[in-house]
């Protein structure tokens, strides 16, 4: 394996994306698990060069709809990145994310992506390497650390994601029945197939918010035969095909049948340790804002992308679409790994339902410290 990783540096293999790279880890082969490998080590800094780039946003903060007649500011959004255990958060509670606590816990909703089951098993520790993705999990007390400040909960969790059968039914089950505990809405999930196709529905200040979730992939786990609980699911990043968005509109078409004033996408996609999402992605991205999206929030590569102002055919909504928040805490110390991106959208109530006003992006990166002789993990600004 270090011979590959050698000759990948000295003769620049992989400094763009790898084309066809899988990314779904059945479809994985020995040449993607080392290329991954390598990326864990060496982020893709350069994009797709078919990537359409002019709509990026270039600025931290960005104004979509100036305040209307007869409207009123009505909620803040924050969304977050992914959550993964670290062994330094545990004795870091109500510390991790002091600095950044106004970003997360003082809005009117907060909505993250968690990728550690809290099991009641033994803990078991994470393997970066070519074996396989590693297995994550946590215990009560991690999650509270991870996802709380001061008794204040990140208010939507969201489950479609690779790591959440890794602890199986048993971590599934814990990881809902803890949710539940502290008020936390989960998405992405279902208990009867059927809900798949369904939205999560959340009424916060007078604004009806439609939420569709899914996951590429789940690592190549899955819950026994006959197990009816289960996670939003289709082939959104293979190889072999363009992305399936079927179950992801069947979620909008709900959302916009029960008179949602906002719908949010949540995708769990694409390719890890990548700077700039991939062409299919994009044109994947700007069909579901077509569909009726306002806003598309993504995970998965475990380092920020870009955020794309997708100004839609007809003319009438600007669609945010971040392609990458990156991961909000996690263990990796390289900075581009440590580094994520808090969104904040302002969110506007008006005689026809709800707008988007005001963007904000703030880059944040965890750090170790040191604080009554442990050395703890905290979250702070860039």
């Amino acid at each position: 394996m270090s011979a590959v990783m050698k000759m990948a540096d000295v003769f620049g293999f992989w400094k763009t994306p790898r084309k066809g790279a899988a990314s779904d880890m059945p479809e994985m082969g020995l040449l993607d698990n080392l290329y991954w490998v390598y990326k864990s080590n060496n982020p893709i800094t350069s994009p797709d060069t078919e990537l359409d780039m002019s709509g990026f946003l270039t600025e931290a903060e960005a104004v979509l709809t100036p305040p209307q007649e007869g409207g009123t500011k009505a909620l803040t959004i924050s969304f977050a990145g992914d959550i993964i255990r670290t062994h330094r958060a545990e004795p870091a509670k109500d510390v991790v994310y002091e600095d950044i606590k106004d970003l997360l816990f003082d809005v009117d909703l907060s909505i993250g992506n968690y990728e550690s089951p809290v099991t009641t098993q033994p803990l078991v520790d994470e393997v970066i390497g070519d074996a396989g993705p590693p297995t994550e999990c946590a215990s009560a007390a991690h999650f509270e650390a991870l996802t709380s400040h001061e008794g204040k909960f990140i208010d939507v969790l969201n489950l479609a994601n690779n790591h959440v059968f890794d602890m199986g039914v048993e971590g599934m089950e814990t990881t809902l029945a803890t949710l539940k505990k502290h008020g936390i809405q989960p998405v992405g999930v279902f208990d009867d197939p059927a809900q798949s196709k369904l939205a999560t529905i959340v009424d916060k200040n007078g604004v009806k918010t439609g939420l569709a979730s899914c996951t590429f992939g789940t690592n190549g786990h899955s819950l026994p035969e006959g197990e009816k609980r289960g996670v939003n699911l289709a082939k959104l990043t293979s190889k072999h095909q363009a992305p399936d968005l079927g179950l992801l509109k069947a979620q909008i078409t709900h959302a916009q049948e029960n008179g949602c004033d906002l719908i949010i996408a949540i995708v769990h996609w694409g390719h890890e340790f990548e700077l700039f999402p991939r062409r299919a992605q994009q044109l994947a991205a700007e069909d579901l804002a077509e569909s009726g999206a306002d806003i598309i929030v993504c995970h998965h590569p475990h380092v920020a992308q870009p955020i794309q102002l997708y100004k839609t055919k007809a003319g009438d909504r600007t669609v945010p679409i971040a392609y990458s928040l990156g991961s909000l805490l996690w263990g990796f110390a390289h900075e581009k790994i440590a580094t994520s991106t808090i969104l904040q959208i302002d969110v506007q109530k008006t005689p026809e339902g709800a707008a988007i006003s005001n963007l904000r992006a703030t880059p944040v990166r965890w750090h170790a410290e040191k604080r009554d002789g442990n050395v703890i993990q905290k979250v702070s600004r860039v």
